[in-house]
């Protein structure tokens, strides 16, 4: 992706978001107004995209073709925001997979958070982190709020964007080829967890194998019935909430425990106490606009559990410190 790209993709969630907070005007003077507040909105995006633990970390924007054509003949140019660590080249790499609201928040305009915080803790331990843009360039903000059955974007989109992804963080110099891990979170989880599945397309197609992968309480459901069986080739830590009402945690003790019969390298974390997105920093609060958690129209609960979120930190320092130092 060239910067002016990226950068469009980033004014165009910013500009939702002015639209959204300014009210009708009419007259030279009333437009302009709109567009210095437009600016300075997309000023702060590459100033605060990357802050996280008190300080500015600037993405290096890349591109690079996924494994899926999406609606057309050719494949899909995927967008990504490259986080380098401070210290000697080459790094181990960790793949990043976002959830159901996207990369960029359509409120903000920036990367949310939540992804910058921890590309910051793996860039802390010498890690690069690629960022996997995979809603805007099929021209999908967020598929949160639309029904499973309703949704373009499936699971096996995001698993050829990751792959796609592996692929060309192997073909990077400055980066350790072997030693590329996968996370996501929710959606993204879900993508993190299919990564490691043996019997996928985008496995056999690519030819390479991620070293290991995080899944931040993904929906398993689909994981634990297909067929041929999921068959986790490689380390997967699943983190889950127990109290997870929109992607709920007993169909990934299913996946779990079956996968950890026939020996595979599976391991489960469930947290007490802990909702969807226990890793954010935001008090726990019900989305009603979610059509797809277990009590229907009566919502989902998202929201910070704090000693969950120290925890799956920790673990997940633990588990790529084991599996992808050189």
């Amino acid at each position: 992706m060239t910067a002016a790209r990226m950068t469009r993709t980033m004014k165009m969630a910013a500009s939702r978001q002015c639209a959204a907070s300014v009210p009708p005007t009419s007259g030279v003077a009333g437009i302009r107004g709109f567009q210095s507040m437009a600016s300075a909105v997309l000023a702060l995006v590459f100033a605060l995209s990357g802050v996280a633990h008190g300080r500015v970390v600037l993405p290096e924007p890349v591109n690079f073709p996924s494994l899926d054509n999406w609606k057309g003949d050719a494949p899909l140019m995927l967008d990504g925001y490259l986080f380098k660590p401070a210290g000697h080249k080459p790094y181990p790499a960790v793949v990043m997979f976002h959830g159901c609201a996207g990369a960029i928040s359509v409120k903000t305009g920036r990367i949310t958070s939540r992804f910058t915080n921890m590309a910051q803790l793996l860039n802390d331990m010498g890690y690069a982190v690629l960022i996997v843009d995979s809603f805007n360039p099929r021209g999908v903000p967020q598929i949160c709020t639309v029904p499973l059955a309703d949704r373009d974007i499936k699971n096996r989109h995001r698993v050829m964007d990751a792959y796609s992804a592996l692929q060309y963080l192997n073909s990077r110099p400055d980066i350790v080829a072997g030693k590329i891990g996968a996370i996501g979170f929710s959606h993204g989880g879900s993508g993190a967890l299919s990564s490691m599945d043996a019997t996928t397309e985008a496995y056999g197609r690519s030819e390479q194998k991620f070293a290991a992968s995080v899944a931040l309480y993904p929906g398993c459901g689909w994981q634990s019935r297909k067929q041929p069986e999921f068959s986790a080739y490689g380390p997967l830590l699943i983190l889950a909430g127990e109290k997870d009402d929109w992607t709920p945690v007993e169909p990934c003790r299913k996946l779990a425990a079956r996968s950890q019969q026939r020996n595979e390298p599976v391991e489960l974390v469930v947290y007490p106490d802990a909702y969807h997105a226990f890793d954010s920093t935001s008090e726990v609060y019900v989305r009603k606009d979610v059509p797809n958690g277990v009590n229907g129209s009566a919502g989902v609960h998202v929201g910070a559990n704090p000693a969950a979120r120290e925890a799956a930190y920790k673990r997940i320092r633990e588990f790529f410190h084991q599996h992808l130092r050189p």
